[in-house]
C-alpha cells in the first residue's frame, strides 16, 4: 500500500512463475519449453529487448555519422545521395543507404520470427500461445516507442542526431510497416492454431473473450493506422487525414493497453512511448502559447502569380529553408490540423528590428484552395492563426563554408529560394563581414571566422512553367537586391530561369513581354534614385539569363564540380523541386562523391527539399 495513495499501484510486470509440475510438463518436455529460444517466460527479454537494442544502434550510426575522415564522408554522401526513379509510378526511391538500413531490418525481424522452431505447440497443453505468435508480439511491441518517437515534430532523435523531423517520417512509416506486419503475425498464428483444434469459437465467446476482441480491434485500427497514411490517401484530403490518425492512435493505444494486459513486461513499452512522446508534444503546445505567445495576426494577399503570401510578426529566430506549422482560425473545424509550410524570408538583421516570417503558398487542392478563395476579395485580410515552429531547415554551416553555392529550384520552390538569396546578399554588403548574419540568426560568435571564409559566390536556377511566376520571381528578387545595392555590381551572383510548358511557349507573346518592361521601367527608377551603381546594365545582370526547356542538372552539376576541382574549392547543392529533379541531382551528386572517395579531397555536399512530405 502506498503511503500517499488509499488504493494499491497496479503491477506494473506481470508474474514470471513457472514449474515444470505446475503447468503440466515433465521430463524432455520440460528441458525443451525452456530452452531460450522457446520459453514463453522470457520471451519479451529474448525478442523485445534485441529489437530495443537494434533500434538505438541504428540511432547511434546516426549520432557518430560526422566524426570520421573525407573519405568515409564522401562514401556516407554517395549511399545517402543514391537512388533509383521509377517513371512509371512517379516515384522517387529512399537512397540506397537507408534501403540498406530497411535491409538489414527487413532481415533482423524475420530472422529473429521464423528462424526458430517449432512455429506451433503440438497440443493445447503446451498453452494457447503459439511459439510464432509469441515471437511476433514482443518484437512488434518493441516497435512502438520507435514508432511514436519519429512521430513528433520535436522530438528527442533529431536533438541527438541533427536529422530533421521531416526526414525522419521515412523511418516513422518503416518501422510502423514492421510494427504491423509482426502484429499480423503475431494475430494469425492464434487463429489458425485453435481452427486447427477446432476451438475458436470457444476462445473467443467463452474463453479469452477480452483478450481476443481487444486483439481485434486494435489490429482493425491499427490496418487504418498504416495503409491509410500512404500519400495516396493523405493527398485525397489532408485535414481528413490528420483528424483521423489521431482519432485513431488514441483508440489504439487504449485498446491495445487493455490487450497487453499487463503480461511479463508489456505495460513497460507503453511508458517507454509515453516518455519518449508526451513530452515532445507539450514542448510545441507550451512554446506556440508562451514563447510565441499564443494567436498571432496573419496578413494574407494573393500576388501577382497566385501564390498566397502569409506575413506574420515573428518574435524567434529562425535559419534558412527551416519551416513552421500553422494553424489558421475563422475555418470551422480546420482550426483543428496545422499544415507546414517554408519560411520564405530571414530574421531582421538587428537584434531590436521587428522580425517577420514570410510565407509563399501555391494553392492547391484543400485548405490552401479555401485560403485562396478567402483572400482573393479580401486583400490584405488578417487572420488569427498559430505558429509551431521553426523545424528542420538547412545546415547553415555547410552552406556558409561552402565556397560555392548552386540552388536549384522548381516552379513554388522559388520562394524557398528567396532567403538563401538574401543570406548571400547579406554576408557580401556587410561592414563586419558576416557579424550582422550571425546575429540575426543566432549563431554562435565562434562560428563566424571559418563561415566567413565560405560562401564566396551563389548560382541561382529555377525553373518554372508559369509564366507569371518567371515574372513573379524576377520582380521578387531584384526588390530584395535593392535592399543590398552593392549586389548589383557583383559577378558573384547568378540568376538562370528556365521556362518550360506553357512558360515556355508564351516567352515571347505581347502580353508577357510588356510586362517585363513596366516592371523592369520601374526598378531601373527605384536603383537610380537609391545607388549610383546600379545602372541598367547591372540590373540586367541581376535579373538573370533566360533558357527554353528543363535544366540538365547532371550536367550542371558536372560543370560546378568540375570546376570546384580545378581550384580547390567546396561545393554546396540546394536543390527544391519535383522528384525528377530531386533525382537528378542527388544521383550526379553521389556520382562526384565516388570520385571524392578516390581522390580523398573535395566534396559535394547535398541538400534535397522536398515539396510535400508530411
Amino acid at each position: 500500500m502506498s503511503g500517499w495513495l488509499s488504493y494499491p499501484l497496479p503491477p506494473l510486470d506481470g508474474s514470471r512463475e513457472f514449474t515444470c509440475e505446475m503447468d503440466g510438463f515433465a521430463g524432455a518436455n520440460c528441458t525443451y519449453y525452456q530452452e531460450r529460444w522457446h520459453f514463453w517466460y522470457i520471451a519479451d527479454w529474448v525478442y523485445a529487448l534485441p529489437t530495443v537494442a537494434f533500434f538505438m544502434c541504428a540511432i547511434g550510426i546516426f549520432i557518430i555519422g560526422n566524426a570520421i575522415n573525407q573519405k568515409t564522408i564522401a562514401a556516407t554522401r554517395y549511399l545517402s545521395y543514391r537512388g533509383f526513379y521509377m517513371p512509371g509510378l512517379r516515384w522517387n526511391s529512399a537512397p540506397i543507404g537507408l534501403l540498406l538500413l530497411a535491409l538489414i531490418g527487413t532481415l533482423y525481424f524475420f530472422l529473429m520470427d521464423l528462424v526458430p522452431q517449432p512455429y506451433y505447440w503440438p497440443d493445447l497443453s503446451w498453452g494457447n500461445s503459439p511459439p510464432l505468435g509469441t515471437r511476433s508480439g514482443w518484437l512488434s511491441l518493441a516497435c512502438m516507442p520507435f514508432v511514436f518517437a519519429t512521430a513528433s515534430k520535436a522530438n528527442w532523435i533529431t536533438l541527438l542526431t541533427g536529422v530533421s523531423h521531416e526526414r525522419l517520417q521515412t523511418f516513422h512509416r518503416w518501422t510502423a510497416y514492421a510494427f504491423f506486419v509482426l502484429a499480423l503475425m503475431h494475430t494469425f498464428p492464434f487463429i489458425v492454431f485453435h481452427i486447427n483444434n477446432h476451438d475458436m469459437v470457444m476462445q473467443v465467446t467463452t474463453m479469452n473473450t477480452f483478450e481476443y476482441w481487444t486483439g481485434i480491434v486494435a489490429i482493425i485500427f491499427q490496418a487504418w493506422l498504416t495503409v491509410a497514411s500512404h500519400s495516396f490517401f493523405r493527398k485525397m484530403g489532408y485535414e481528413v487525414f490528420k483528424f483521423s490518425h489521431f482519432f485513431s492512435i488514441v483508440v489504439f493505444v487504449v485498446i491495445f493497453f487493455w490487450h497487453c494486459n499487463a503480461t511479463l513486461t508489456s505495460w513497460n513499452y507503453f511508458v517507454a512511448t509515453a516518455a519518449v512522446y508526451v513530452p515532445c508534444i507539450v514542448y510545441s503546445w507550451l512554446r506556440t502559447v508562451f514563447e510565441y505567445g499564443g494567436w498571432q495576426e496573419a496578413q494574407v494577399t494573393v500576388e501577382d502569380n497566385d501564390f498566397i503570401r502569409v506575413g506574420i510578426p515573428a518574435n524567434f529566430h529562425w535559419m534558412p529553408g527551416q519551416h513552421c506549422f500553422l494553424r489558421f482560425g475563422r475555418f470551422g473545424l480546420r482550426v483543428l490540423s496545422s499544415h507546414p509550410f517554408t519560411i520564405c524570408s530571414l530574421p531582421a538583421q538587428a537584434p531590436e528590428d521587428p522580425s517577420k516570417i514570410t510565407f509563399y503558398l501555391r494553392p492547391r487542392r484543400g485548405f490552401t484552395n479555401r485560403l485562396y478563395k478567402y483572400a482573393s476579395g479580401r486583400p490584405g485580410v488578417t487572420l488569427p492563426v498559430l505558429v509551431d515552429g521553426p523545424y528542420g531547415g538547412i545546415d547553415i554551416q555547410k552552406l556558409l563554408q561552402s565556397d560555392r553555392s548552386v540552388l536549384v529550384a522548381g516552379g513554388s520552390g522559388a520562394g524557398w529560394a528567396l532567403p538563401l538569396i538574401e543570406l548571400f546578399a547579406r554576408k557580401h554588403v556587410s561592414a563586419a563581414g558576416l557579424g550582422g548574419i550571425v546575429d540575426g540568426m543566432d549563431e554562435k560568435p565562434a562560428q563566424d571566422t571559418a563561415m566567413a571564409t565560405g560562401l564566396k559566390s551563389l548560382r541561382v536556377i529555377l525553373a518554372t512553367r508559369d509564366t507569371a511566376t518567371r515574372v513573379w520571381f524576377r520582380k521578387t528578387v531584384d526588390e530584395l537586391l535593392h535592399q543590398y545595392p552593392l549586389m548589383h555590381a557583383s559577378p558573384a551572383f547568378d540568376l538562370e530561369v528556365y521556362l518550360t510548358g506553357e512558360a515556355e511557349q508564351q516567352k515571347d507573346s505581347p502580353e508577357v513581354l510588356k510586362h517585363l518592361e513596366q516592371v523592369a521601367a520601374s526598378e531601373a527608377e527605384a536603383s537610380s534614385s537609391s545607388d549610383d551603381d546600379c545602372n541598367p546594365k547591372h540590373q540586367q545582370e541581376v535579373a538573370g539569363d533566360e533558357a527554353r526547356g528543363r535544366p540538365n542538372v547532371p550536367s550542371i552539376v558536372r560543370e560546378e564540380v568540375a570546376k570546384a576541382a580545378a581550384v580547390g574549392k567546396s561545393l554546396g547543392f540546394y536543390v527544391c523541386g519535383p522528384d525528377t529533379m530531386q533525382n537528378d541531382a542527388r544521383n550526379a551528386a553521389a556520382k562526384a562523391n565516388l570520385g571524392v572517395m578516390k581522390q580523398g579531397t573535395g566534396g559535394v555536399y547535398l541538400h534535397l527539399e522536398h515539396f510535400s512530405w508530411a
